[in-house]
């Protein structure tokens, strides 16, 4: 017959054995994502971590988990494992919802229709079908959606909408912007946010000099001059465009062209980075009317066209 004795120690044994096997840590090489879908049991995610050799026992995954009274609270979706994983480790990260997120990114610059590119993003449920009418009636935007969306990066988990993930951020620039719109500038030459965020748009692909740009921009339309901005003729021209400026590229017949056509262009060519909004609502004052790059990331900015010519014979034409 056992003693008591024995049967302490046994038991000792036991927990020791089980607390060991609790508490053991599976060295994983490299990390790769576990998924719970909805509906699983206990059973099939202890199974699972033990098929995949992540657990030393799906038994006493489960018998902890009955233990502790956690085997109702183990949340479905993604969880990234990049380290060593034990049962209780893993139990934990499954029941706090320790959830894996991918990363969607608007980069400053980006058209509608390089944003409708994304939603082939792994893990995205594609609501929209590059479908335009269908994005502006899911976010409730009337007119164009160009420039609409704050450029960020968003975090989303496997099986969100992408029409959600631009709520976001067309609810964030909104927010963010409108604020900005209230601090800006007195007498500035436009009707609206959205006339700004146009014109921020345009100074987003001209250089660094936000400020002294949007105020060579704001410049030339109190004096009903074009602005002549290549990037506005390079939107006009969209799938056409090889990398080059040609004359003839300046002269097409697109209200985008702002080599043609007078005022700001009818809307935003891409989206508008908070560096450039602040430019466009708050620019550098000066008599400057042109500017031209000097190949370094910076530009040369003149009061008269003589002076801008020369600019462009220094910089442009003898450089070459």
């Amino acid at each position: 017959m056992f003693s008591l004795r024995n049967i302490a120690l046994v038991i000792a044994t036991l927990l020791t054995s089980f607390l060991l096997v609790t508490n053991h840590k599976i060295l994983i090489q490299e990390y790769f994502i576990f998924e719970i879908k909805h509906g699983s049991s206990l059973n099939e995610v202890a199974n699972e971590l033990n098929e995949r050799d992540l657990i030393l026992s799906s038994f006493i995954f489960k018998l902890n988990a009955k233990i502790h009274n956690i085997d109702q609270s183990i949340k479905a979706g993604e969880y990234l494992l990049s380290t060593s994983e034990s049962i209780f480790t893993l139990q934990r990260k499954f029941i706090e919802g320790k959830f894996f997120y991918r990363k969607l990114q608007l980069l400053e610059g980006m058209t509608t229709r390089d944003i409708l590119n994304l939603s082939k993003s792994e893990g995205i449920v594609d609501d929209i079908d590059s479908n335009l009418d269908k994005l502006k009636l899911k976010l409730d935007i009337n007119g164009q959606t160009e420039g609409l969306f704050f450029p960020d990066t968003f975090y989303y988990q496997k099986g969100d909408l992408f029409s959600s993930l631009l709520k976001r951020a067309f609810e964030k620039q909104q927010t963010v912007y409108f604020d900005l719109w209230q601090l800006r500038q007195e007498d500035l030459p436009y009707s609206s946010l959205i006339e700004a965020i146009t014109l921020a748009s345009i100074i987003e692909k001209e250089g660094l000099e936000k400020e002294m740009i949007a105020g060579v921009f704001i410049n030339r339309l109190r004096k009903n001059m074009k602005l002549q901005s290549d990037p506005t003729v390079i939107y006009a021209l969209g799938s056409r465009f090889d990398g080059n400026i040609k004359r003839s590229h300046l002269r097409i017949d697109n209200p985008y062209n702002t080599y043609r056509y007078k005022g700001l262009p009818p809307g935003p060519i891409g989206l508008v980075s908070l560096s450039s909004i602040k430019a466009a609502l708050n620019p550098q004052r000066s008599d400057f009317l042109y500017f031209v790059s000097m190949n370094n990331g910076f530009h040369k900015f003149s009061k008269t066209l003589e002076e801008h010519n020369q600019a462009v014979l220094k910089y442009q034409i003898n450089a070459r």
